[in-house]
């Protein structure tokens, strides 16, 4: 994300989303009830009596739209903002859809009339991870190889491949070089030469992927790393994450962090230690000055309750984290209710 302008005393930023997490991040910040200032197009008003024909071309033009609605799909290249047209050449009152996508690199000017604390710190971070590359992960055994990308929304799915195996036929040299063959074509369509990746799973495939890879595609497989693991596919990818290798091949990713503080605080709920969960239970612990991280969802922040818990944690000094249930553990942790903490002491 690249910040154009901020200007807090009109609590207007001005900003570019540059890639798919920039989406991601900006569904998160955009608030019902805040005015978004961006190109769109629209049909264009006649001189006369402003009557439209259903031929005529829409036009270019700068709207502002006060937001009623925001729609993002997992993964999807798209946020669509949807409201009232407050500013531009025409039409205000009417509904219009604002489609903010990451490769028009088109600049948004997102204007409310307060900041929460944990918005801005979303945006300091979309920008200090600009230039973070882009992990990929091949996690495959004898039958499919799963491909996917860790994003910081989550992880996304690139392809499955089925090594088409049938019985002893699988022995032949031959298939085994077109099902690695078939994993470094999709690789190479995909990944920047310097963008590292990991190859999990269980068994040998992964050993002689590796092999295969550097003897025939060494520039792809330079920052190859390997990771063994109980279960392929997606599976063997969650493993890998709570394994703790991420961490040491890339610096910062919202999607290891959360998923390491949300498996602290089930270890902690397990053996009756230093956590809690729930709405009442953390807000007790909260006012008491018992809690150290505070991990709420991006669903919860988004009412009343969640911005009220958020709030007792600032007056206490408590460190907080913003929980994405996209992800597996973000799922899981939702099953708590979308709240727990992690705590200093128990009360």
């Amino acid at each position: 994300m690249k910040i154009i302008f901020k200007d807090l005393k009109h609590g207007e930023i001005g900003l570019i989303p540059e890639n798919l997490d920039d989406i991601w991040h900006l569904y998160n910040i955009i608030d019902e009830g805040d005015l978004i200032r961006g190109m769109s197009y629209r049909t264009e008003e006649t001189n006369d009596d402003k009557i439209r024909s259903k031929k005529a071309e829409k036009k270019r033009m700068k709207l502002g739209v006060r937001v009623k609605e925001i729609k993002f799909h997992e993964f999807s290249d798209r946020l669509r903002i949807h409201g009232i047209i407050e500013e531009g050449p025409q039409d205000l009152g009417s509904f219009h859809t604002l489609n903010v996508t990451a490769d028009s690199m088109e600049k948004i000017s997102i204007i409310k009339e307060n900041w929460k604390h944990h918005q801005l710190k979303r945006i300091d971070q979309a920008v200090n991870l600009r230039s973070q590359p882009i992990l990929f992960f091949i996690s495959l055994d004898e039958d499919v190889a799963t491909i996917a990308i860790l994003r910081q929304s989550g992880i996304q799915l690139v392809a499955e491949i089925n090594s088409k195996r049938s019985g002893k036929m699988y022995e032949s040299v031959d298939n085994e070089k077109d099902y690695f063959n078939q994993i470094i074509n999709i690789i190479k369509n995909q990944k920047n030469l310097d963008s590292p990746f990991v190859v999990v799973g269980p068994g040998f495939a992964r050993e002689h992927l590796l092999k295969f890879g550097k003897e025939n595609a060494p520039k792809i497989f330079e920052n190859a790393h390997t990771n063994g693991t109980g279960n392929a596919g997606m599976n063997g990818i969650h493993e890998t994450i709570k394994s703790g290798l991420i961490k040491t091949i890339i610096k910062e990713n919202r999607v290891v962090q959360e998923t390491a503080l949300i498996e602290k605080l089930f270890e902690e709920i397990k053996k009756d230690g230093l956590a809690t969960y729930g709405e009442k239970e953390v807000k007790l612990a909260l006012q008491n000055g018992a809690v150290e991280r505070l991990l709420i969802s991006d669903i919860l922040i988004r009412s009343k309750n969640g911005e009220e818990l958020l709030n007792i944690a600032k007056q206490n000094n408590s460190d907080f984290t913003i929980i994405n249930t996209m992800h597996e553990s973000g799922k899981k942790f939702e099953g708590l209710g979308g709240v727990g903490a992690l705590l200093r002491f128990k009360i």
